[in-house]
């Protein structure tokens, strides 16, 4: 037998399994709890410590939960602003990121409303 076979046969085994075992596409209650949030992910990762550049993502964020702007069109600007190499991230992003969503016509400038 082929070691396709026995690949193939496995993951079908565990898919076929899967609903009998209690696999859910949500994580457990006392997980989820531990996940960082978009707000989160961006402080860390662009290394934001001035309290306009937290309001800045929590903004971000904001604006991605209510739908205003994408999450990928966030997610691929972040990811282009951290590999850049520099120090510190953020101004890259916050700029790219006014430019993006100005384009979308959403104004990143003002506290966004709270869903």
């Amino acid at each position: 037998m082929d070691h396709r076979c026995v690949s193939f046969a496995v993951a079908l085994a565990l898919l076929v399994a899967a609903p009998k075992v209690g696999i859910s596409a949500e994580p457990p209650a006392a997980a989820r709890s531990s996940i960082p949030t978009l707000a989160d992910r961006l402080k860390t990762g662009l290394r934001v410590q001035a309290p306009a550049d937290v309001a800045f993502c929590d903004v971000v964020a904001t604006h991605v939960r209510t739908g205003r702007l994408p999450g990928p069109l966030v997610d691929s600007t972040f990811l282009w602003a951290t590999q850049r190499g520099k120090k510190y991230p953020f101004p890259a992003f916050a700029h790219v990121m006014r430019i993006k969503a100005t384009k979308l016509g959403v104004s990143l400038d003002q506290p966004a409303a709270r869903p």
